[in-house]
């Protein structure tokens, strides 16, 4: 951690595969489940309280920010230092104000990880990837192959783990080479990847949200592939909210559609979002935020739309769990 905390508390920390440090922050208090199920025996019961009993008077929503899942893409974590510093400070880092997230632990329990891969994030020496070339950025966060090619996507994830098929291994992957958007979730996982299941499946917080990068793509919110109908619909009204925020101040926002068309070819992939939502029945998804790099077709966003659509979406993450849990008491 950047700085000590005195509101919030380290309540876990493991290493990574290069044994670094992945830590899990928490302000507001664990609440009780009065779990006697797992997720599946309690849906078997038709009854998903055997789980995480969330009606009782005394629950308190809780959300999960997760930044940094690959090392490459870290305005997140960026990001979430910055909403630690309005939580300890009352003040972001640039010492400006936020009255509704430097509150918002009155009404939530927030649980963040500032970084999940620390293994990846160490390869990139740079402060930030705004201006950066988009050929640069392939190499920094894809890394190389053995010819010194440029890994590039798909074929960067043809081979997992990619660690002995590389001269220089990219961002995207923990010391082991081990991509954590797909690790063998239902294998021998990655400790990263192990910490944040242990974790989601101890407080099943109401909304999980793993922050990426996505080049200079249009802002958007993907959701966890092979969900219900009734969640994709929540987190469609998640979605309506951002875009309606992002009106607002200019900025552009991608709603995706509420059918994405799993029963077609090609599939979608099953990724560590899908794992999270399928392992604890809550929301997760990945937002994806324009990085500001050159030499990229679609327009690069600057500092300040990129910090200022991660606090919009804080803020939107914060009232949608709370109008969903009060919809459940």
């Amino acid at each position: 951690m950047l700085f000590a905390v005195q509101r919030g508390r380290i309540v876990k920390s493991i290493k990574s595969a290069g044994g670094r440090p992945v830590q899990l922050l928490l302000y507001g208090e664990k609440n009780e489940l009065y779990r006697t199920a797992n997720l599946s025996s309690a849906l078997g019961a038709l009854d998903k309280n055997c789980y995480a009993d969330k009606t009782r008077p005394d629950y308190k929503p809780t959300l999960l920010l997760v930044g940094c899942v690959h090392g490459g893409e870290f305005e997140g974590t960026v990001a979430l230092l910055n909403l630690i510093s309005m939580l300890e400070a009352g003040v972001d880092l640039k010492g400006e104000k936020n009255e509704f997230l430097s509150n918002i632990t009155d009404k939530i329990n927030l649980l963040i990880i500032p970084c999940l891969n620390p293994d990846g994030r160490s390869r990139i020496k740079q402060d930030s990837v705004v201006g950066m070339d988009y050929e640069e950025f392939r190499y920094y966060n894809q890394g190389t192959w053995k010819d010194g090619s440029l890994c590039g996507y798909p074929e960067c994830k043809k081979i997992h783990p990619i660690k002995d098929y590389c001269k220089f291994l990219g961002a995207y992957f923990n010391d082991d080479g081990v991509n954590l958007m797909h690790d063998n979730f239902f294998g021998k996982k990655a400790n990263e990847t192990q910490f944040l299941f242990d974790l989601a499946d101890e407080y099943v917080p109401d909304l999980t949200v793993l922050l990426h990068g996505g080049t200079n793509t249009l802002k958007t919110i993907l959701s966890p592939t092979y969900a219900p109908d009734d969640i994709r619909k929540q987190i469609y009204l998640l979605e309506q909210s951002m875009k309606k925020r992002c009106d607002e101040k200019n900025q552009s926002y991608f709603v995706q559609p509420l059918d994405r068309g799993e029963n077609k070819e090609p599939h979608p992939s099953f990724n560590l979002v899908s794992a999270l939502y399928h392992y604890i029945g809550e929301p997760c998804v990945t937002f994806e935020s324009n990085q500001g790099l050159s030499g990229c077709k679609s327009k690069a966003s600057t500092y300040e739309e990129i910090y200022e659509a991660h606090m919009m979406l804080f803020e939107e993450a914060v009232k949608f769990i709370l109008n969903k849990c009060n919809g459940k008491r």
